[in-house]
């Protein structure tokens, strides 16, 4: 009687045992799935504006011509100041930080300081705005490395000072972006400006500057 017990009680054990089993295995099994289609629907195209041909895109792939995009617009609304540049340009780096890498929003703030110790943002308002005629051409998007870019942007910077014009002259600002995947809600673009490649130098041009008050 003790050895019948005991083997049914073996049967038992190896009945549970075996249904752990199959229940962990199945338990990975929906963890792989779930996981898999999460992964589905994390897949980004980005589309080039220029779609007069036929384009074929890879899936997380950055066209040049995207690159240049963002740049140009992130660009333009860090340095375009409504009112008053002392209060503009401080908020527009915080307002845009999720498009900076943590180097390059340091020396915009750095900059920022230096521009304020100086007087040259108080009261300033500054409008920049794309060249006519300079915008994007392949030569203006170089690869650096594995999602890594060089863009250079050419603006027309105009400063106000208490309803005056006292700048206007064009610049090129070489800029680094990098690819920067990191919250695609926060940055859906998936890239981020990283800083100078060498610092902004003004164009040559017909247009004479004007002189700054301030200095």
């Amino acid at each position: 009687m003790s050895f019948a017990k005991n083997a049914l009680d073996n049967e038992i054990f190896k009945k549970k045992v075996w249904r752990g089993i199959s229940i962990f295995f199945g338990f990975l099994l929906v963890l792989g799935m779930l996981v898999h289609q999460s992964r589905l629907h994390d897949i980004t195209v980005h589309i080039p504006p220029e779609l007069s041909n036929t384009v074929v895109q890879k899936a997380n792939h950055i066209p040049r011509p995207n690159v240049y995009l963002f740049t140009a617009n992130i660009l333009q609304a860090l340095n375009n100041w409504d009112k008053n540049g002392e209060e503009d340009f401080k908020r527009n780096i915080e307002a845009y930080k999720y498009y900076l890498t943590p180097a390059f929003k340091d020396q915009l703030l750095s900059l920022y300081e230096a521009k304020k110790k100086k007087g040259e943002l108080s009261e300033r308002v500054r409008g920049v705005q794309e060249i006519f005629g300079h915008q994007y051409n392949e030569s203006r998007v170089k690869k650096l490395a594995f999602n890594v870019w060089q863009v250079d942007i050419d603006l027309n910077v105009r400063e106000w000072l208490r309803g005056m014009n006292v700048k206007n002259f064009d610049m090129q600002f070489p800029i680094r972006v990098v690819r920067y995947d990191i919250n695609r809600q926060l940055n859906p673009w998936g890239m981020a400006l990283d800083g100078f490649v060498r610092m902004p130098q003004r164009l040559k041009s017909d247009k004479q500057d004007i002189a700054d008050n301030q200095h």
